[in-house]
């Protein structure tokens, strides 16, 4: 394997691992328990806000976050799909659009979630732990969905399964139901179009 390549994995992975080490570091500090909100004073609460800049927008209060993340993700993405696939094994166009589709739209519901964190104290909001299993659903569908793009028959169950999960977690938690909405489409269009080429799969 050349070199570059091992580096821009190399890469991506130091800089997932640095920007959820800031993501839970800020969560931990910032985002106590509903309990243990409610034993605060006005004054302390006041300050806990001013401190972790709730009443800012949500890109700043987790831009160090996104800066180590969106690049992490960039470079360990793109390892696992610039490598060359066999020639009989070669996907369509539109299968591959699919494929590349519910890539993106795993990635954005992974980040809609961790930038989503229910603020403590606030009214209307699903719980922490609804979130945290989107988050890691979508996680699940995100690494599912590159072992289809490299012919991985366990992925598509993993995949259908995920999501379908992810829909359900959506819906019951108060999420947006177009999110849910372009989860399904994606993986019914993908799972139509990917059982003529499906006995190709290892």
């Amino acid at each position: 394997m050349k070199t570059w390549k091992i580096l821009m994995q190399l890469a991506g992975v130091l800089l997932l691992v640095a920007s959820f080490a800031v993501y839970v570091a800020r969560i931990s500090s910032c985002y106590p328990p509903a309990k243990i909100w409610a034993q605060f004073t006005p004054e302390y609460i006041s300050g806990m806000r001013q401190a972790c800049r709730f009443d800012s927008s949500v890109l700043e209060q987790f831009t160090l976050f996104l800066i180590l993340f969106v690049p992490g993700i960039i470079l360990f993405s793109a390892f696992w799909l610039i490598n060359p696939q066999p020639v009989k094994s070669r996907r369509g166009g539109m299968l591959g659009a699919f494929i590349i589709f519910n890539l993106f739209t795993s990635l954005a519901v992974i980040v809609y979630c961790l930038l989503g964190y229910p603020v403590p104290g606030g009214s209307g909001t699903p719980t922490a732990w609804v979130i945290e299993v989107i988050t890691a659903l979508g996680f699940i569908c995100y690494l599912s969905i590159l072992a289809i793009w490299h012919w991985k028959r366990w992925g598509i169950p993993l995949f259908q399964g995920a999501s379908v999960a992810q829909v359900v977690f959506i819906v019951f938690g108060g999420q947006s139901p177009i999110l849910a909405g372009v989860i399904l489409a994606g993986v019914l269009g993908l799972s139509l179009l990917i059982r003529p080429v499906r006995h190709k799969m290892g």
